[in-house]
């Protein structure tokens, strides 16, 4: 997720935003260590919990480390299909969400159906996310991780398979959202419903670019030089190098990540920063080109006029990103997250959630009750979707990527 909602610049939250991957280890691994530790998972001799803490320090991936529990068929607690859910309404639950990402009516709504009170509390980003999981803290019923963090917690374990009977409004959904690839229910369940969605593009101040932009290059012209900002996400900025050079944002060659990783090199004397954090206020001060969620540039634009800012989707392809709602292991109530993915759902709610947050809604339906114009004006072609990707979960090339972004931020 991106920072969400029509806040004054001095509200826009500090922490870092949406889907960085940075490597969890670096380190070889000796083939012993790891054969030593499937057996020891596999006959029992550690739980769960303890088996990925101590993968974890051994340097394996999330991939690699839910590769080895699929295998071994372990896991601490019965699934939901295992286990009826037990309908008892509970007096709240605990919404573990990004910054500024559900609308003031979402909640009151929410309690005024249900009688549940929604909570929430913050995280800065997937990777933030995924280590409060992993290291075994519960409490939260409800979580917002992105596409390809939901794909690595799921292989990981730490999601609860969904009972769809109890989200009868996921028929309003987009039928693409069915089995999406980094929810595709190969164990025949699912851990996920779509929030919101969104690309990741280029802001262009309309007063201060004469030329009509229209690809990754003009983020690599050098008369633009300290007039460009970069997000600071190594998934989205490497992914940017990637596809100026026709590549895919999730390539695995390391020989495609390297050219990635010069190319950023070459381009870094012209950036003026890498901020993930404040899109739209960089964009309102008037930076020429900033590499931007399509919200954060739609805000930008209501704020300073549509004459003076402008958002492109690069010939050469961009990101196409997906935010969801699952539940995860350890929820105190899992019939109270049920309902909430239910009511979210809805394409009223999205239509409140969509309006607060300017992103996208996964629900058709929300278009009919949407009021925000401005994002229906600008709502992305057929044309342009062609050419969006999405970030998937690379597995052990993750070192790659993070090898990569560490070589280009010490140049």
């Amino acid at each position: 997720m991106r920072f969400a909602g029509q806040t004054d610049e001095a509200d826009e939250p500090t922490g870092a935003a949406h889907r960085p991957t940075p490597a969890d280890a670096t380190r070889q691994v000796s083939e012993r260590e790891i054969v030593g530790l499937t057996r020891e998972v596999a006959r029992g001799g550690i739980s769960r919990r303890q088996f990925l803490v101590r993968a974890a320090a051994l340097g394996l991936s999330t991939s690699a480390i839910g590769a080895v529990l699929a295998a071994c068929g372990t896991g601490d607690e019965p699934t939901a299909a295992e286990t009826k859910i037990e309908k008892v309404v509970p007096e709240q639950i605990v919404f573990f969400n990004w910054t500024q990402y559900l609308a003031p009516a979402n909640k009151k709504n929410f309690q005024k159906e249900t009688g549940i009170k929604l909570v929430e509390t913050y995280f800065d980003d997937n990777e933030a996310l995924y280590a409060k999981l992993s290291a075994g803290t519960t409490g939260y019923d409800v979580i917002c991780p992105s596409d390809y963090m939901v794909h690595i917690m799921t292989m990981a374990g730490l999601l609860t398979p969904l009972d769809m009977s109890l989200i009868p409004n996921f028929k309003n959904v987009d039928p693409k959202w069915d089995k999406p690839a980094f929810d595709p229910e190969t164990d025949g369940h699912k851990y996920s419903v779509p929030y919101q969605w969104g690309t990741t593009g280029i802001s262009v101040r309309l007063d201060k670019v004469a030329e009509t932009v229209t690809s990754w290059n003009t983020m690599w012209d050098q008369k633009y030089k300290g007039q460009i900002i970069m997000d600071s996400e190594m998934r989205e900025t490497i992914g940017a190098a990637l596809k100026l050079l026709g590549y895919s944002l999730n390539s695995t060659s390391e020989d495609e990540l390297t050219a990635a990783g010069d190319k950023l090199i070459e381009q870094k004397p012209l950036v003026a920063a890498y901020d993930a954090n404040n899109m739209k206020r960089n964009i309102v001060q008037g930076t020429p080109l900033v590499h931007a969620w399509n919200a954060q540039a739609l805000l930008a634009m209501d704020a300073v006029g549509q004459d003076k800012v402008g958002y492109v989707l690069p010939d050469e392809g961009f990101t196409v990103w997906t935010d969801c709602n699952a539940i995860p292991k350890g929820a105190n109530s899992v019939y109270g997250a049920h309902l909430w993915l239910n009511f979210i759902c809805d394409p009223k709610n999205q239509a409140d959630l969509t309006d607060y947050a300017w992103y996208l809604s996964p629900v058709p339906a929300a278009y009919d009750f949407i009021e925000t114009q401005l994002l229906i004006d600008n709502f992305p072609t057929q044309e342009e979707l062609a050419r969006g990707e999405i970030l998937n979960d690379i597995g052990e090339s993750t070192r790659l990527y993070s090898e990569t972004w560490l070589r280009v931020k010490s140049a």
